[in-house]
């Protein structure tokens, strides 16, 4: 039996709910029987994973480790994937290296099979980790598939702290921010930074977002960005900006309709 996640209302009231109940809700979600059953196919199959195509032609097994990179969007590129797989991340020309999104290179880094053994045969606990965190992406997919905002809320919460702990410096990591899709937008959206933004020289948006961060939220280091406190503030500015944005545009459109209805009657009215 699937589980379907508990969002009520939207907004950030949605979320101070959905908060409280999260740990609840994201046990039962893990223990419902799709996602237990996934698991465990995954734990059954881990040990006879010796070469790409052992992942990329299992789709059970794809779809996991993908889910678990949050890279679940790429399943039906499966030679795209076998290539990241096999090239690994040894060789500077390899893929994983020449993409600016880092789960890429974390999936290369975790599932190399440009060494012998693969470089997962030699990582204690890797299986473990990889189940967890599917089964917490996967939750968040089910939560997105009701309201996208809270799926990048929770993705926001989740993987920043990391983003801050592995990047070499303060602004390496909000080129990483800028490169992986969800952080950029919760991100952008908190600062109220229009899609345009995206248009500017990278390393001009690296700078305006730092700027920014520090006028709004009063620091621009990612780890203080990642801490509890003010990822909750950057989470709460996030939901809120973009629920009048929302707002704004349902507006105008009612505003557009009652126009055009007006004038529709008066055209209407002529022509008696």
């Amino acid at each position: 039996m699937s589980f379907r996640p508990i969002i009520i209302g939207s907004g950030f009231p949605a979320w101070s709910l959905l908060s409280k109940s999260l740990t609840s809700q994201r046990e039962i979600h893990a223990s419902s029987f799709p996602i237990q059953s996934d698991t465990q196919y995954f734990l059954e199959k881990y040990d006879s994973l010796n070469v790409a195509d052992n992942i990329v032609d299992d789709r059970r097994i794809l779809r996991v480790i993908l889910n678990s990179y949050g890279l679940g969007d790429d399943l039906e590129n499966r030679f795209f994937i076998k290539t990241i797989l096999n090239e690994g991340l040894s060789d500077p020309s390899a893929l994983a290296n020449k993409l600016a999104d880092r789960r890429y290179s974390l999936l290369a880094s975790d599932f190399d099979f440009s060494t012998s053994p693969p470089a997962h045969k030699l990582q204690t606990g890797l299986a473990a980790k990889v189940v967890n965190r599917f089964q917490m992406q996967s939750f968040e997919e089910d939560v997105g598939a009701i309201d996208n905002s809270m799926r990048l809320a929770l993705t926001f919460q989740r993987t920043l702290e990391d983003v801050a702990d592995t990047s070499r410096s303060n602004s390496a990591a909000w080129f990483q921010v800028m490169a992986t899709p969800p952080l950029r937008e919760v991100v952008q959206t908190a600062l109220g930074l229009p899609s345009e933004f995206a248009n500017l020289d990278i390393d001009e948006q690296n700078q305006r977002l730092q700027d920014k961060a520090q006028t709004v939220f009063g620091t621009n280091d990612v780890g203080e960005l990642a801490s509890k406190e003010t990822s909750e503030q950057v989470i709460q500015r996030f939901l809120i900006v973009q629920q009048a944005s929302q707002f704004a545009s349902t507006s105008s459109l009612n505003i557009a309709l009652t126009l055009l209805g007006g004038a529709t009657a008066s055209i209407q009215s002529i022509s008696r």
